[in-house]
């Protein structure tokens, strides 16, 4: 079963400086038994990206246009695809992020079976908090998505652990 997994990684000063949580929290989505289609947050620079994606999708686009539309598409024929749930670390805003977040979500009105949504974001990361356009989806709205903050990683795990327990089982 199949579990998306999203984390900016444009919006940090360095691509490197999520990698570990990304890593961590992909791990821990693994060992609960899930398959994550695309882990390429946990690539060091863009060409450990491509294959990572290669690997996974086989080959990509050369530079230039095409190539943009395919980083774009990619991801979001996975959410809108065969997935369970979809988990994303959103400590740091990113553009991407959250197209990829709505994407999730909003699968019913796709005519897309709802999946369970997670968002987690590490208390007091960023200097501004957590964007308004996450902290305001609310369970009245939309209530397969669920926001959770952590201090800890292993906090995190066992936040992610506790959302797998029951994905997959209806």
């Amino acid at each position: 079963m199949n579990v998306f997994y999203g984390g900016a990684i444009q919006g940090v000063r360095d691509r490197t400086g999520r990698i570990e949580v990304h890593r961590f929290l992909i791990d821990a989505i693994k060992a609960e038994g899930f398959r994550v289609p695309t882990q390429h947050t946990t690539s060091r620079n863009r060409e450990e990206a491509t294959k990572m994606f290669e690997k996974e999708f086989g080959k990509i686009p050369r530079e230039g246009i095409e190539r943009t539309i395919y980083g774009r598409n990619k991801p979001i024929d996975i959410i809108e695809g065969d997935i369970v749930a979809a988990i994303f670390e959103v400590s740091v805003p990113g553009l991407g992020t959250g197209i990829e977040l709505a994407h999730a979500y909003l699968r019913p009105r796709m005519r897309l079976k709802e999946i369970p949504v997670l968002a987690l974001y590490e208390k007091d990361y960023w200097p501004n908090n957590l964007s308004t356009m996450i902290r305001g989806i609310t369970k009245e709205k939309v209530p397969s998505f669920t926001l959770k903050e952590y201090t800890s990683l292993e906090e995190a795990k066992e936040i992610v652990k506790e959302f797998l327990k029951n994905v997959g089982e209806n």
